[in-house]
């Protein structure tokens, strides 16, 4: 069995650091639509027979239902690495053979992304690590089994999965995909998002935001 991961703090608590252009409530907005972005390509793809999300988020949990995903609740997130621990371990019992985690945060995301993934990395115990765009974050990780070694996002993650693997000797390949390369944190992603082409929900809110124009005027232009 080949499951879906989703990791989902509180969406009204995140992005922060794109507190100097969004509002509070833009920010909740701009969080929800992400997540369904990444839960709509994880529900039409065909590589996965089931989808999980961890989280604490009531929102998120109706979200995720109404795209057919499991949800494992947990009280609230303390650290990523430890929800998606807890999560492998979970869907190991569950039958999981290999597990595929996503954040929320790559809008951009396709079914042939992640087919691309699955593909790489099913063959035989071992993971796929693909990098964010600056190649200090983990924007994919997946892993046969799902707990084949401690999970370690935040900052400079990509290195320290790296060296989880390296430790016991596993397996490990990289992948570079550049819709998955850019995850949206600053205010720069947003620019960058802008200026790829895509129809989702996300450039859909951004462009209803204003943020294009907002972007010039922070520009001075």
């Amino acid at each position: 069995m080949i499951v879906a991961l989703i990791p989902v703090k509180e969406l009204a608590r995140g992005k922060r650091r794109l507190q100097p252009l969004l509002t509070a409530e833009e920010r909740h907005l701009l969080s929800k639509t992400m997540l369904e972005d990444v839960l709509s390509v994880v529900a039409t793809s065909l590589v996965f027979d089931r989808t999980f999300l961890i989280t604490s988020d009531s929102e998120a949990v109706i979200l995720g239902r109404q795209y057919e995903a499991g949800v494992i609740t947990e009280v609230r997130q303390v650290r990523q690495s430890l929800s998606v621990d807890a999560a492998a371990a979970s869907c190991r019992k569950m039958g999981a053979k290999t597990m595929l985690t996503l954040p929320l945060d790559v809008p951009l995301v396709t079914t042939d992304d992640v087919a691309r993934i699955v593909e790489k990395g099913t063959a035989s115990p071992g993971i796929v690590l693909v990098p964010s765009r600056d190649k200090l974050g983990t924007n994919a990780v997946l892993a046969r089994p799902p707990d084949a070694i401690p999970y370690r996002f935040g900052y400079d993650s990509f290195l320290a999965h790296l060296r989880e693997a390296e430790a016991i000797d596993l397996p490990c390949e990289i992948l570079e995909l550049p819709n998955l390369a850019l995850d949206i944190d600053e205010i720069e992603d947003l620019r960058l998002c802008l200026a790829r082409p895509g129809e989702t929900r996300t450039h859909g809110l951004l462009h209803r935001l204003g943020i294009d124009r907002r972007l010039d005027v922070r520009q001075g232009a």
